[in-house]
């Protein structure tokens, strides 16, 4: 998973104000059918981003794994 305490990357953080402001034009009655296509699209690729990342993580940390269980093989060889 995402540490949350990372900082967000500047696309996502675009697209995160992008959506929170197309949110507020919804609350308020005024977006049209466009812009709520548009967040419906923005919140997809944000959870693609999300997704993707921690996906990212998982193999970076299985390749970690990996490393150092050849090392600790690569020691303990007869």
């Amino acid at each position: 998973m995402t540490n949350p305490d990372e900082p967000a990357r500047p696309r996502d953080y675009a697209l995160q104000q992008e959506l929170e402001s197309l949110r507020e034009q919804e609350r308020e009655g005024h977006s049209t059918p466009e812009e709520q296509r548009r967040a419906k699209e923005l919140e997809r690729r944000l959870h693609v981003d999300e997704h993707g990342a921690e996906v990212r993580e998982r193999r970076e940390q299985d390749r970690a794994e990996d490393r150092e269980d050849e090392e600790y093989r690569s020691r303990h060889r007869h």
